[in-house]
């Protein structure tokens, strides 16, 4: 009976395993997850370079590592050492914030692990950049000093009025002074980020004088 298949009563029918899916051996044991960590620290300043180190966590059937920045593409890959590990340097551009470095792990047959992901941050070369303008003539203030407390930071406008400083996260005062004449004054209490912030100081003519 070429056509159909007869069961006696009470007799079972066993499937045979399934061959094995190509390019991969039947209970092949994949790498192990890699671990993803910055040597010299998560944060750098915009325009600068991170340091990224790939641990196989022991496992030394790895032979490389494939990774991508700010997304899954897993488009560069680093050779690792003897001992599952290695290490890249890279450019981080200029955008400031989080960015996502993902990663796995290569074996000699090919194998890939699961994905991993670590991230660092990317601060703006300066926080807060701004222009004095005197508020009586909506003009831009050259020579007025720019201080920014509690950092004690004191900077002198340019030609344009302009000013920047580069200072870590929190709450000041920015304080801006002109001797003229006429003598101006402007103050002004702030929230800082690690993202850029444009802000114009007002100076007013200065009363105290």
């Amino acid at each position: 009976m070429a056509a159909s298949l007869l069961l006696a009563a009470g007799s079972t029918l066993v499937a045979s395993p399934a061959s094995a899916a190509p390019g991969r051996q039947a209970g092949a044991k994949l790498p192990l997850q890699p671990s993803i960590s910055f040597p010299n620290g998560d944060s750098v300043a915009a325009g600068g370079q991170i340091a990224i180190r790939f641990d196989a966590n022991g496992d030394t059937t790895v032979t490389r590592f494939r990774y991508s920045l700010d997304d899954t593409n897993l488009d560069s890959e680093v050779p690792a050492a003897p001992d599952g590990t290695a290490s890249v340097t890279i450019d981080v551009g200029n955008v400031s914030g989080e960015h996502p470095v993902y990663a796995v792990a290569v074996d000699r047959h090919g194998r890939l692990s699961p994905m991993s992901q670590g991230t660092f941050t990317v601060s703006a070369a300066w926080n807060l950049k701004g222009q004095a303008i005197d508020a009586t003539t909506w003009l831009p203030v050259e020579g007025a000093t720019i201080r920014l407390e509690p950092a004690g930071i004191e900077v002198v406008t340019g030609p344009d009025g302009t000013f920047q400083l580069a200072v870590d996260p929190g709450l000041y005062t920015l304080t801006g002074t002109y001797a003229g004449p006429p003598s101006l004054y402007g103050s002004q209490q702030l929230q800082l980020d690690n993202q850029e912030t444009w802000f114009d100081l007002y100076l007013f003519p200065d009363s105290g004088s």
